[in-house]
């Protein structure tokens, strides 16, 4: 019985991990929340804008392109390089 019981229990603790401990490389990163009417932009994605919408640079890096018409209210962009949100006029 008691050999059962100890079989039991390495069986458990290798089914666990055998530890409650956290290595520091096994975290997973958690996104920031957007306040509502903030969009994240993803590189190679193209986006409508219109007036009042504004584009925010999360990154030194980012590179935006727009193209523009004139006579038309929106405007095409796409993220190009970096990191960067849009905040929607309300």
């Amino acid at each position: 019985m008691r050999k059962l019981l100890f079989l039991i229990s390495i069986f458990f603790l290798v089914g666990c991990g055998g530890g409650s401990g956290s290595s520091p490389g096994a975290t997973v990163p958690v996104e920031p929340t957007l306040p509502d009417g903030t969009e994240k932009m993803i590189a190679g994605q193209t986006y409508q804008v219109s007036s009042g919408d504004q584009v925010v640079k999360t990154s030194e890096d980012a590179q935006i392109k727009v193209i523009h018409v004139d006579g038309e209210t929106n405007s095409t962009i796409e993220l190009v390089e970096g990191e960067a949100n849009i905040v929607r006029s309300q």
